[in-house]
């Protein structure tokens, strides 16, 4: 077979099997990592919890039990990742074949809490990899769908009579969660100074001029001078200690977000650490024998064309 093929065509296959060995040990180092993380990082306790990377374990609620609802099936949950997918018809070397092109995609980034007990913390899920076992796939002939769907039914119309897939992904209140990320205790008087509480006063009362030079404008000239304008800032100044004293009364914020160190993973699972250290462990060995695979490949085709 090898004697047939060009020396173009069996430098392209020397140079595909070369690129599914880096890519597959890429994958294998990233999992195997995920793996070792997980299985050496104990799991903390709210109420004990250090600052720095930690996982946690608790269940999902809204935030104030306001409910977010997925944009396709309208379910409330706590996390969403939504996706149409559009049917495309071509023909490719004579045979008619089919392909599901992406004309939508969605992730939530909605706050919500994790309890532990009679303790909790916001979960910011920003740029989190997200393992949800709530799975929602169905069909219609509309780009958005007419209708919604429910976990507990299944789609009944098959793929062949629609040209759209409607998939998503939920994580739902109260349901167990495993995370692992960069936890922080945050006051409100550290997120805001003075300094940044009297510039936003003085902001706000730019928005309404004729109100600003009724309030400063002593000499009623129509203009606010330099002397009236450290009136003004002595002024916002005073109201901006009043206001982060006040804050200074609100409690600290729990939080556990995306670790600063990019190469510390932030993951959210619906499945237990048993579960995911099971998924990490399989998906780093197939990618190891993939990657051997691979190298066997290319010195096998290196050796041929020599």
């Amino acid at each position: 077979m090898l004697a047939g093929l060009s020396a173009e065509d069996h430098q392209f296959m020397v140079l595909a099997s070369l690129l599914v060995a880096v890519v597959s040990f890429y994958l294998f180092m990233r999992n195997w990592k995920r793996l070792r993380i997980i299985e050496d990082t104990p799991t903390a306790k709210l109420r004990s919890a250090h600052q720095g990377y930690i996982e946690l374990e608790g269940k999902g609620q809204f935030i104030d039990d306001q409910p977010l609802y997925s944009p396709l099936s309208n379910h409330p949950c706590l996390w969403y990742r939504s996706q149409i997918e559009q049917q495309e018809t071509f023909v490719d070397n004579g045979r008619t074949q089919t392909r599901w092109n992406v004309v939508y995609k969605n992730i939530s980034n909605h706050r919500f809490k994790l309890i532990d007990g009679k303790n909790s913390c916001y979960v910011d899920p920003e740029a989190a990899e997200v393992n949800s076992h709530q799975k929602l796939v169905w069909y219609g002939n509309t780009e958005w769908p007419t209708r919604t769907q429910l976990l507990e039914s299944q789609s009944i119309i098959h793929a062949a009579t629609n040209s759209y897939r409607y998939c998503e992904w939920l994580i739902l209140p109260s349901q167990p969660l495993y995370i692992l990320g960069q936890f922080s205790t945050l006051s409100a008087t550290a997120q805001k100074s003075i300094r940044d509480v009297m510039i936003n006063l003085i902001n706000d009362w730019k928005q309404d001029q004729e109100q600003l030079k009724n309030r400063f404008d002593t000499n009623k000239d129509g203009q606010i001078d330099q002397e009236e304008w450290e009136v003004a800032r002595q002024e916002a100044r005073s109201e901006a200690q009043k206001l982060h004293d006040q804050l200074a009364l609100e409690p600290d914020m729990n939080i556990i977000a995306k670790p600063r160190d990019p190469f510390q993973p932030f993951i959210i699972s619906a499945y237990s650490q048993t579960v995911l250290i099971r998924k990490y462990r399989r998906n780093a060995g197939l990618a190891l024998i993939l990657c051997l695979v691979g190298i066997a490949a290319t010195g096998w085709l290196v050796r041929m064309q020599g």
